[in-house]
């Protein structure tokens, strides 16, 4: 009897074991390796025709701007599809994304900010935003290493040797020389631009301007939330965008330092339109993502599911890897864009979401 339950239990664990899905290797397009497996799209959670065509609206627009990789026809026939599911299944494979910690990962938020600002310098407007510096320099090794492809390094000349940029510290402090854009009234809104990357500046005569990032300073991203829970100033339950703008404003002894911690440093430039991500396009609510360009390749549809922070309710959607972020790393990662508005902000702020990530690669 012993023997004959022994033998039981083998032939269980080699059929489960047999039939769990193993992860592969792919390469969507040069350069970047996305690691998940195979599924069919009926795979999908609450696939259907309505997400699909709000997917192709995108996916049209920006097929506009020919920011589809070249390489795949896939603009051309999703400008004359008629049926937006059909052009989906048809033209794509669906891989789902998964790492070494499987198939669920996390999905955060960003939006568009509203800063309040002036042109000229004053005791209300003190705080410049910055265009990019003449002497930023990048640095490009990827010929010679090619893993340093996705890897931004920047540098200025100093007695003939290229050194590290200024710190964000060092950059509060007057050590740079670059062109002002205009300058707004609190230095905590104006870090959390940099954060988001874009945004716009309401002047006091009402007029605005759309600002997007140019470039950065080549310093890596460190999480002032991070540090503000390890010093014990809020807890890892409480931690949000929100918390921590509350926090700074009460303790203003303590602002110049924690913002300070993240010594990366981010430049701007005027747009004529709202919040574009790296690749140019305009976001668009809802479906667009910002993602890891080394494990996601840019201007590829994903499909997401993911839980809406302040309803708890699960959402859906077919988006577009239209953004970049220097906190967003790993395979099944994503910032999702929320908008612009105070709901937008409250949503994006508060968002750290369970993620399941499908990326629908080209036939």
């Amino acid at each position: 009897m012993k023997t004959y339950w022994l033998l039981t239990i083998v032939f269980l664990t080699l059929l489960f074991t047999g039939c769990a899905t193993k992860n592969v290797s792919i390469m969507p397009q040069t350069d970047v390796n996305s690691s998940g497996h195979y599924v069919a799209f009926d795979d999908l959670p609450e696939w259907n025709e309505a997400r699909a065509a709000s997917g192709l609206a995108v996916l049209r627009k920006q097929c506009a701007l020919e920011q589809v990789p070249a390489k795949h026809d896939v603009c051309t026939f999703a400008m004359k599809a008629p049926d937006a599911k059909k052009f989906f299944e048809t033209r794509f494979r669906v891989f789902m994304l998964a790492d070494e910690q499987g198939e669920t990962g996390l999905m955060t938020g960003y939006y568009e900010p509203q800063l309040n600002g002036s042109r000229t310098q004053s005791r209300h407007y003190p705080y410049p935003l910055y265009g990019t510096p003449a002497d930023l320099l990048h640095v490009e090794l990827a010929a010679a290493l090619p893993e340093l492809k996705h890897t931004y390094l920047r540098g200025r000349l100093r007695n003939r040797e290229v050194v590290p940029y200024a710190t964000r510290a060092q950059i509060n402090a007057g050590e740079i020389d670059a062109p002002v854009l205009c300058y707004v009234d609190s230095d905590i809104d104006r870090f959390f631009l940099h954060v988001q990357g874009s945004g716009r500046v309401v002047f006091d005569d009402h007029s605005t301007i759309f600002i997007g990032h140019t470039d950065r300073n080549g310093w890596p991203y460190h999480s002032i939330g991070k540090l503000m829970v390890s010093e014990g100033l809020i807890s890892k339950e409480k931690i949000s965008l929100q918390s921590i703008r509350r926090y700074l404003k009460v303790h203003p002894e303590q602002k110049r330092r924690i913002l300070e911690s993240n010594p990366s440093y981010i430049f701007f430039g005027e747009r004529n339109k709202g919040a574009t991500g790296t690749l140019g396009v305009e976001l668009t609510p809802m479906h667009s993502v910002a993602v890891d360009r080394a494990r996601i390749p840019l201007g590829f549809p994903l499909y997401y599911a993911a839980q809406d922070p302040l309803t708890h309710k699960a959402i859906y959607n077919l988006a577009l890897a239209q953004d970049t972020g220097s906190a967003i790393k790993g395979q099944v990662r994503a910032d999702l864009f929320w908008g612009y508005g105070e709901d937008a902000e409250a949503k994006a702020g508060q968002m750290k979401s369970p993620l399941r990530l499908w990326l629908l690669v080209p036939r």
